[in-house]
C-alpha cells in the first residue's frame, strides 16, 4: 500500500457491509447499515453515556439501622433490611426502589431515636417522682 504525497488518509478499501465513520477507515457506522441502530444514549467519541447511571445512587443509611439496633431493636429488624437492599436496587436499575428503601432505613433510624429518647426522659421522670416521694414520705 502506498500513502499519498499530500499527507491526507489513504483511500481505504472498504469491504461490503463495512463503512468509515468520522474519519477512521475501516469502522463501522452500525447506525448506516440496514438492520442497526444507535443505542440510546451512545455518543460516538466517549461510548455509552447515561445520565442516570452516572449519579450515585442513594446513601444506604445503615448507620441509621444500627441507631436502631441500638436504640429500638424491633424496628432495626426492616430498617437493616431496607438499608441492605439499596445497592442491590439501584444496580438492578430500580431507582426509585432503591431511593425508597434508602428513605425508610433513615426514617426507622430517626424512628426509633426518637423513641429511645422518649423511654430515657420518662425514665429519668419516673426516677426522679420516685426520689420526690421517698423524701416527702413520712414513716
Amino acid at each position: 500500500m502506498t500513502y499519498p504525497q499530500d499527507g491526507s488518509q489513504p483511500d481505504y478499501p472498504t469491504q461490503p457491509g463495512y463503512g468509515s465513520q468520522a474519519g477512521y477507515p475501516g469502522q463501522s457506522d452500525y447506525s448506516a447499515q440496514p438492520g442497526y441502530s444507535v443505542p440510546a444514549g451512545y455518543q460516538a467519541a466517549g461510548g455509552y453515556h447515561d445520565s442516570a447511571s452516572a449519579r450515585p445512587g442513594p446513601p444506604s443509611n445503615v448507620g441509621w439501622a444500627v441507631a436502631a439496633i441500638v436504640c429500638f431493636w424491633p424496628l432495626a429488624f426492616v430498617a437493616m433490611t431496607r438499608a441492605i437492599d439499596v445497592y442491590p436496587l439501584w444496580a438492578a436499575g430500580r431507582h426509585a426502589e432503591a431511593e425508597a428503601a434508602s428513605a425508610t432505613a433513615k426514617k426507622l433510624g430517626v424512628i426509633s431515636l426518637v423513641i429511645a429518647a422518649v423511654v430515657i426522659v420518662l425514665y429519668f421522670v419516673f426516677v426522679f417522682a420516685m426520689v420526690g416521694l421517698a423524701a416527702n414520705a413520712s414513716y
